[in-house]
């Protein structure tokens, strides 16, 4: 994996200094493999202009005497990325902390891990026309591409996982595949498939740095989980899932979006006594956001059925 692939939360458990946020962080990389994977880039201003690749000039061969063609130039497609808003205040109560002895490490952690959810959440759920508030997740960036005539799914139809439809994933990825993205389900079904083709799971399994344990790979890619994945029952009982295959980049590929001052990571801090209440004030804020800077950084697999 490359480099530049350290999740937001890696760099905040760097920078912090307060012992309970980041032993807080250290639980939720640990147990989260997108946040291992996925980079933020910073906005500046009013929002990043993306340029898409919209249609690329076709050149042909020409008489020796033949005048020559006039090209009608590369087109391009361009939309704004704006940073986005979570954020929350907690009051703790003072009687429970200083009399009971709660401790304060639960009420934080909530908090942060909540904060990531509604993050992952819209990764895979997010649209901005739904509710503004909110960026554009895979789905939406999918669906805008192929608005654009740009082939970026195929359909398996209801029909089970197999090496074939992965094999279509990737050759769709012009760009390269840094990790394949899929439901729980959908990791299980994979599982099983290798164990009837190869008869185990122990020689698709790769030890990487970025996640510093064994996880199955496809071609050499990280198959990784989130429980965001698009997952849904028809009205025959099918169970059915997407499976996304994504290139990370600050420059071309998938990426988190951050701004301000204070770095890329959820904010934190203590905000002091409740005017009217015997508690103490914490304050989380989170200028986040999440894009696709081009149309062949991601891939999906749509209406695969697992149960």
């Amino acid at each position: 994996m490359p480099d530049i692939l350290t999740g937001t939360l890696i760099e905040l458990e760097k920078q912090t200094q307060d012992e309970i946020l980041q032993g807080v962080i250290e639980t939720i990389v640990s147990t989260d493999q997108l946040f291992n994977a996925l980079p933020f880039r910073k906005i500046t201003g009013s929002g990043l202009k993306v340029t898409w690749e919209k249609e690329v000039p076709v050149a042909s061969f020409i008489g020796k005497t033949d005048t020559i063609p006039q090209s009608e130039g590369l087109k391009l497609d361009q939309f704004v990325e704006t940073v986005k808003v979570i954020a929350r205040n907690i009051d703790i109560p003072r009687f429970a902390t200083e009399v009971e002895g709660a401790p304060v490490l639960p009420f934080i952690q909530a908090e942060i891990k909540a904060m990531s959810r509604a993050f992952r959440k819209a990764i895979f759920e997010g649209d901005s026309s739904a509710d503004p508030n909110v960026f554009d997740g895979l789905p939406k960036h999918v669906e805008r591409i192929e608005s654009k005539g740009l082939q970026r799914s195929i359909d398996a139809a209801k029909n089970p996982l197999s090496l074939s439809m992965l094999d279509e994933l990737v050759s769709l990825m012009k760009i390269g595949v840094d990790a394949i993205f899929m439901h729980p389900k959908a990791y299980i079904a994979y599982k099983e498939l290798l164990r009837q083709k190869s008869g185990g799971t122990d020689a698709a399994m790769l030890q990487l740095e970025n996640f510093g344990k064994p996880v199955l790979t496809f071609d050499g890619k990280p198959v990784l989980v989130s429980e965001y994945a698009p997952f849904k029952t028809d009205s025959n009982g099918n169970v059915l899932t997407d499976i996304y295959a994504v290139h990370f980049s600050v420059a071309d590929g998938v990426t988190g979006l951050y701004g301000g001052e204070g770095g890329a990571g959820i904010q934190y801090r203590k905000l002091g006594e409740v005017p009217d209440k015997l508690a103490v004030r914490y304050r989380f804020e989170w200028f986040c956001g999440f894009t696709v800077l081009s149309p062949y950084a991601v891939g999906v697999i749509k209406n695969v059925k697992v149960k």
